[in-house]
């Protein structure tokens, strides 16, 4: 029998002064492959945090019955060094001192016996495609290869239980296929919070967290999805059932109540013409409205259980209802984008000549560190290439890896109002809540949303421009987005009429995208 890694109990969290992300989990996790998939802003991130001792619940229990390693999906900022990203610069020092003579005991504390740090920092580097240079700034390593440095050490640790959430971010498709790999023989176990089909593919547990509670479905990215979707075929039903009964009802009560009246009215002038003892007459009356009364009860009652099943039936189909984007009724600009000779701020080192015209789609490809973002930040204005020229279209979108469009400390609602000015605060709203972001979401700062939300969010200002944009430049704009907002992306993209570059490790979206040239860097 497989090891249990955390057990859950009543697990909730609720942020200070705001209603509860999720209540009342209940979940025991093995020591196996597990995957947690869920809607932008269901609290999957928050659930791995509090898995992994980083946050507190504010109440249930969760015991963990193993070690266990983490991998964020957002890595902090970090000004310094690899080494002290990793947090062994100390052990090294200590090392380097210790190797130069030095006797001092708080050097030879501070290296624990750990004498083999130095080789296994080198096969951390190697094994991440980066020089041997611990001393590197961090910053000058691409997304990808900080990723994959962080989860090679993670994975060097066997009996480790992992959390690691969206591991596939920024990891180009050789990296992807090496995280597979590693998944599969890691014998620790696994929870991986991703949206990625590839990796969903290969979990033998499938946790989905929603309004409804944490639900556990069987292995795989394929069988999770066909139940998933007979059981929104079955809430629709059984909601479009619930209100045709809630309507008969209606009509059968209004009529009931219809044929009293006419009774009581009929009561009312025999009563006037009656030739009988008061006190019979009372009587009559008195049974005439203990019936009433009855029915009128029995009557509510079936109202509020019908109601109930209204409610119950319509949770079940908002938790799995599809959120949308529509990027297709602007027209495309005549504009175009030349690179004429133009060498990228990082990686790629050969001069580009490229010419896009109008409408016309660019697939940029390469390996991680080959200099993707930094051509894409070149396009955009913000860094100057290393050589050549760029000439482009005046209204320019970038939707980068780090959403750097939007303002953290401000709401979605006046981000959007800055980024998309001339609609009316009732259409802001209708277009975040096109995306999930309604009522008291709205209002949050951008920092408190998830990582999918903050991509719909800056997709938006594309969906609710009023004059089209020349060209749209879009950094991996899948990483984080759920299932359901991958596949309106792809169908988004699709009909898009403008400009477009685009980068992006999944091979599905590019090809819905419509692209017309492709562009291959190279990592020096």
């Amino acid at each position: 029998m497989t090891a249990i890694a955390i057990h859950i109990h009543q697990l909730g969290f609720a942020p200070a002064g705001r209603d509860p992300v999720f209540a009342d989990l209940e979940a025991s996790i093995a020591c196996d492959s597990h995957a947690l998939v869920g809607r932008n802003g269901s609290g999957k991130s928050l659930l791995g945090q509090l898995l992994a001792g980083r946050l507190a619940p504010t109440h249930g229990q969760l015991i963990r019955h193993v070690e266990l390693g983490y991998l964020p999906q957002r890595l902090p900022a970090f000004s310094g060094s690899i080494a002290e990203a990793l947090g062994v610069h100390q052990k090294l020092n200590a090392l380097r001192r210790i190797e130069a003579g030095s006797v001092d005991p708080a050097d030879f504390e501070t290296l624990a016996d750990d004498w083999a740090i130095g080789e296994r920092c080198s096969r951390w580097l190697a094994d991440a495609g980066v020089s041997d240079a611990l001393a590197r700034p961090w910053e000058s390593l691409s997304g990808g290869e900080r990723i994959r440095l962080q989860l090679t050490r993670l994975f060097e640790s066997a009996d480790r239980f992992l959390i690691l959430d969206e591991p596939g971010n920024h990891l180009d498709q050789r990296n992807r296929r090496w995280l597979r790999e590693r998944l599969h023989a890691h014998a620790g176990g696994y929870l991986l919070i991703s949206h990625d089909r590839d990796l969903l593919a290969d979990a033998g547990n499938i946790h989905e967290l929603s309004t409804l509670g944490l639900r556990r479905y069987g292995g795989g990215y394929d069988t999770y999805a066909t139940r998933r979707d007979a059981e929104t075929q079955a809430a629709e039903r059984q909601l479009d059932q619930a209100r045709r009964e809630l309507r008969a009802l209606d009509q059968r009560q209004r009529k009931e109540q219809e044929r009293l009246a006419k009774r009581q009215h009929k009561a009312d002038r025999e009563r006037a013409n009656a030739n009988m003892p008061t006190i019979l007459l009372d009587r009559r009356k008195q049974r005439s409205e203990d019936t009433q009364a009855r029915l009128h009860t029995a009557q509510r009652l079936q109202h509020a259980r019908l109601r109930e099943q209204v409610g119950d039936a319509r949770a079940r189909v908002e938790a799995h209802r599809t959120q949308r984007f529509d990027f297709g009724a602007l027209a495309a600009t005549p504009s175009v984008l030349h690179l004429d000779g133009v060498v990228p701020p990082h990686g790629h080192r050969e001069p580009i000549n490229l010419h896009l015209a109008s409408g016309q789609r660019l697939f940029v490809g390469g390996d991680n560190g080959s200099g993707k973002s930094s051509l894409l930040a070149a396009v955009m204005g913000r860094v100057a290439p290393r050589a050549g020229r760029i000439r482009r279209g005046k209204k320019v979108l970038l939707i980068d890896q780090h959403y750097s469009l939007l303002r953290d400390q401000q709401s979605a609602l006046d981000n959007l109002r800055a980024l998309s000015p001339g609609h009316s605060v009732t259409r802001y709203r209708e277009y975040l809540a096109g995306i999930g972001l309604q009522r008291e979401r709205a209002q949050l700062p951008v920092s408190c949303l998830s990582g999918g939300e903050r991509v719909k969010l800056a997709l938006l200002v594309l969906d609710s421009a009023l004059e089209p944009y020349d060209l749209l430049l879009l950094d991996e704009p899948d990483s984080h987005l759920d299932l359901d907002s991958r596949r309106v992306l792809e169908q988004a993209l699709a009909d898009y009429r403008g400009s477009l570059v685009l980068v992006s490790h999944d091979p599905q979206l590019v090809a819905h995208a419509g692209i017309d040239q492709q562009l291959h860097l190279k990592k020096p």
